[in-house]
């Protein structure tokens, strides 16, 4: 009887403490003395996940771990790992080989439990904590309001509050900082979720650094949602962007070749350096990166992902507030996608997705015309008297664009007013104003076009490349004379 109660003993599942003995022993050897804490948070979620896959409510899965983190934890990626072991005695040693090899973490939680079937379900959840966040309740009332306070790691600035509310409409609040600290207020009014995002920037560009899910007035989830089916591809995500932007009145993008191809190269260079970032050495910003390929564009957005598939890389930048801000921002016109297989910046494997979000520069066959037919509607709603097109000023003007954007500068040869004003008799007085831009409406802050004194105009603009100001600018040169 004896031997059968140890034998039944020796089967059992390791204790929570030997579970968490056991991680820090095997850190210890595989990471070199690396500082690595077991965190409440990470610990909780591992513990919901095995609780839940007990049950039957939760896949064998990263990503169902994944979401239970998610319910938990502030950090924005925490990797996980999951395992089923047999016997239930072993938990101890299987859970010390489902932290990343690369040792890129300082947080770890843990958690195992049986399995009905025999076995054990055992889960480790790893972190790179850097900035610290105030604790945030993940249930509250609703009505009530949270505090976002903390303190950005070393080599963080600009931190920016973004929050998705239950109806899927993205705000940007208000962030007050002072060095590394920042404070903002979310008002958590209606029910639902309300999910709240740091954001800021760091040496490759602007990275999440925080993000907590908070439930007003109703229960969080208890099961992870159906994961999303791979096999859609690329397609799959434009899909997926199309159907979301159409929820909200929104129109499709364009799916466009050259973002396409700027897109693909950014995610295997991030595949190449192992890095996960907006801005990479070797290839700049995503403006740079759309320079160096002479796509001409008036603005710019980009999105990353990195997951085991493009259709789990999407839905995790869906769920960050800033990045569906970019995903449903009104002024996007075309769309371009890559991905890339490669290593991921934890040892593991993964893909890499980029979603690049532009509007374009389309040139016109007839810029002057353009600017000049909205400086008449900027004075028509100003209530001003329409100015008066003259030939001389047109051709001076066209005459100084033309220089401008064969010089690459934006210069005003002193003397063009003078001259311009010989070659008139009935013309007094003028003022040359230069711009370079990709749209007529940006000389829509020329205080001329607001000055009743001017009777006459000029107007010269046509499309060229620049080294200086990027491919397809519009160079435009606005004499205003009386």
């Amino acid at each position: 009887m004896l031997l059968a109660l140890l034998l039944v003993a020796a089967e059992a599942l390791p204790s929570q403490a030997r579970l968490e003995a056991g991680v820090l022993e095997a850190v210890a050897g595989s990471c070199g003395g690396r500082s690595v804490v077991i965190d409440p948070e990470l610990t909780r979620a591992c513990q919901g996940y095995v609780t839940a896959a007990e049950r039957g409510r939760a896949r064998i899965s990263g990503p169902a771990v994944a979401f239970f983190a998610s319910l938990e934890s502030a950090e924005p990626a925490p990797v996980a790992g999951v395992a089923t072991v047999d016997p239930p005695s072993n938990a101890d040693r299987a859970v010390g080989e489902l932290f990343p090899k690369s040792c890129r973490f300082n947080r770890i939680g843990v958690g195992a439990a049986a399995l009905p079937e025999g076995g054990a379900v055992v889960c480790a959840l790893t972190a790179v904590h850097g900035t610290d966040l105030e604790p945030i309740p993940g249930r509250l009332e609703e009505g009530r309001s949270v505090r976002v306070a903390g303190a950005l790691a070393p080599g963080l600035s600009s931190p920016r509050l973004f929050v998705t509310r239950p109806s899927g409409q993205v705000e940007e609040l208000k962030l007050q900082a002072a060095g590394p600290r920042f404070l903002g207020t979310v008002s958590v009014k209606g029910r639902g979720e309300h999910s709240i995002e740091v954001l800021a920037e760091g040496p490759g560009g602007p990275q999440v650094v925080a993000m907590r899910r908070v439930f007003a007035g109703v229960a969080p989830p208890s099961q992870p949602p159906p994961e999303p089916a791979q096999g859609g591809g690329l397609a799959g995500v434009e899909a997926a962007i199309a159907h979301l932007r159409a929820s909200r009145g929104l129109p499709a993008l364009q799916r466009d070749s050259g973002l396409d191809a700027a897109a693909e190269a950014h995610s295997q260079e991030m595949a190449r350096l192992r890095t996960f970032a907006h801005v990479l050495p070797s290839d700049g910003t995503p403006g740079d990166r759309l320079r160096a390929r002479g796509y001409p564009f008036r603005s710019v957005g980009e999105n990353i992902g990195l997951s085991n598939d493009v259709a789990s890389a999407h839905e995790a930048i869906v769920g960050s507030p800033a990045h569906l801000a970019n995903l449903l921002d009104p002024r996007h016109r075309r769309l371009g996608l890559g991905a890339a297989k490669g290593p991921t910046p934890d040892g593991n494997e993964g893909v890499y997705l980029t979603e690049v979000l532009a509007v374009p520069v389309v040139g016109s066959r007839d810029p002057a015309g353009d600017v000049a037919r909205f400086i008449a509607e900027k004075r028509k709603k100003l209530g001003l008297p329409a100015l008066q097109h003259d030939a001389v000023l047109e051709t001076a003007a066209a005459q100084q664009a033309r220089a401008n954007s064969t010089a690459d500068a934006l210069n005003l040869d002193r003397d063009l007013t003078v001259r311009t004003l010989e070659k008139s008799a009935d013309l007094t007085s003028a003022v040359g104003e230069v711009y370079v831009g990709s749209d007529p409406d940006e000389v829509g802050g020329s205080k001329n076009i607001a000055e009743p004194r001017w009777t006459r105009l000029g107007v010269g603009a046509l499309y060229a490349g620049s080294k200086r100001y990027g491919p397809g600018r519009l160079w435009i040169v606005l004499l205003f004379a009386r």
